[in-house]
């Protein structure tokens, strides 16, 4: 990393984000109300959710049976599956993830969006669905013979019951559906083995299909987003859920996001300079907190005494008047905290805090204060920690060398004249009320 790059990425980056500042500005944004409720790989929650409720024919949406028709088409089974005015969907029926079916056929849709297969899964989904239409078949042949004269051998009634089970895979397809339209692992699959368009196990066969969010899904959300019309909220939906599949298959990136900058052509290059600067974090921390401590030196020359703490997550300033009580004075400071938030804070450094309240009292008679100046939080749970109330958390990725310069101007008048007080305090010797409370430590 050389400084031309460093200074070349820091330039760009700043024409980045004065660009992104120019279209807020202008309205665009990336908001998506989906995204504030779910996370975008949801498969249960998001996507499962969104799907069943479009596909199911007494779903809210009062359309019957139209989106999931348009599926149908959409995954070239529309033919195959025939007659959807009485079809059923449901959402983790025998642990699907949707199942639907008119009583004659049955669609299997697995969703996987980044989890990983589970043991036997789709072989065990297959069973389940064929175990049950068997069952059913059966039950309507005994209806149907049940006034003849039923003296059949176990050979034949085996041989029956065979021929069911094989005509109930007959009528069943999966779909396995992922981003990409990658096929399902063997471990998943069990005994079942992809021939084509379909699962072969031994003399049996069962329809398959990958279909995915990048294709299928997509023109499936397009020609429901056309028949919607102009029905306003059902429209909002259908694009906000389409929306959400473009960012899972990276079809539309965040604007305004880092990835953003990256993806943009000629800024790859930039990338392993921003990996080697994460990986030197700690460092560039550091520098950031020293380069806080050169602005204010600049603006007030030697009269403050600033130092950035040895472990690089923060730094404090006094002014350097009161050198003599740095053992016992207000710290106007600002420190990294283990939640990767910044605290902008004043505290009292050092005391002897076994006494802390005792202190607090007599800090109190010399500053001429009541409670309300302190921070409460810390003055009654932080057995050491004895703050004023002028108190800022920020995010990390917010904190700046402005927004603790801001800080600094704002308290640090005040400040000098709290220190002040505690210098003239000490001053008096043994009619001091605070110097009992000094301690030994530099």
């Amino acid at each position: 990393m050389t400084d031309e790059n460093l200074g070349l990425l820091l330039e760009k980056f700043r024409e980045f984000t004065i660009d992104i500042e120019a279209r807020k500005k202008r309205g665009q944004n990336d908001f998506n109300p989906l995204l504030c409720v779910q996370k975008l790989d949801d498969e249960a929650n998001m996507h499962s959710g969104f799907l069943y409720a479009l596909l199911n024919p007494c779903g809210e949406h009062y359309q019957d049976d139209l989106f999931l028709k348009l599926f149908l088409d959409s995954i070239s089974l529309k033919k195959w599956f025939g007659d959807t005015n009485n079809a059923e969907v449901y959402k983790e029926y025998k642990n699907i993830d949707i199942y639907i079916t008119n009583n004659n056929k049955h669609i299997i849709i697995e969703n996987k969006i980044w989890a990983r297969d589970q043991d036997r899964q789709i072989e065990r989904y297959i069973e389940a669905i064929a175990k049950e239409q068997s069952l059913e078949s059966s039950l309507e042949s005994s209806d149907i013979d049940s006034n003849d004269d039923m003296k059949s051998s176990e050979i034949e009634s085996s041989e029956s019951e065979t021929k069911q089970v094989n005509k109930a895979y007959e009528n069943i397809a999966v779909l396995y559906l992922t981003p990409d339209a990658k096929d399902p692992t063997q471990q998943s699959l069990g005994k079942w083995e992809i021939q084509g368009d379909y699962l072969i196990n031994e003399n049996n066969q069962v329809r398959y299909k990958a279909i995915s969010y990048n294709n299928e899904m997509i023109d499936w959300l397009d020609s429901a987003l056309n028949e919607a019309g102009g029905i306003r909220n059902l429209r909002m939906a259908i694009e906000c859920y389409t929306d959400v599949v473009k960012r899972l298959t990276g079809q539309k990136e965040n604007t305004m996001d880092l990835q953003a900058f990256f993806n943009k052509k000629g800024n790859e290059q930039f990338l392993e300079i921003a990996l080697e600067l994460v990986a030197r974090r700690d460092e560039v921390l550091k520098a950031h907190f020293s380069a806080i401590k050169r602005e204010i030196e600049s603006k007030y020359k030697k009269d403050y005494e600033i130092n950035v703490w040895d472990s690089g997550r923060g730094v404090s300033v006094r002014h350097s008047k009161f050198d003599e009580i740095h053992n016992f004075c207000f710290y106007i400071a600002t420190e990294i905290t283990d939640k990767e938030k910044v605290w902008l804070e004043i505290y009292l450094w050092k005391y002897d805090i076994e006494q802390k309240e005792k202190v607090v009292i007599k800090i109190k008679e010399v500053l001429d204060v009541n409670d309300e100046a302190f921070d409460s939080y810390r003055l009654k749970y932080k057995k050491w920690y004895l703050a004023l109330k002028e108190f800022e958390e920020i995010d990390l990725i917010d904190f700046t060398q402005e927004k603790f310069i801001n800080f600094f101007e704002s308290v640090r008048k005040q400040i000098d004249e709290f220190n002040q007080k505690i210098k003239d305090d000490l001053a008096k010797g043994q009619d001091s009320k605070l110097r009992k409370f000094l301690t030994d430590n530099d």
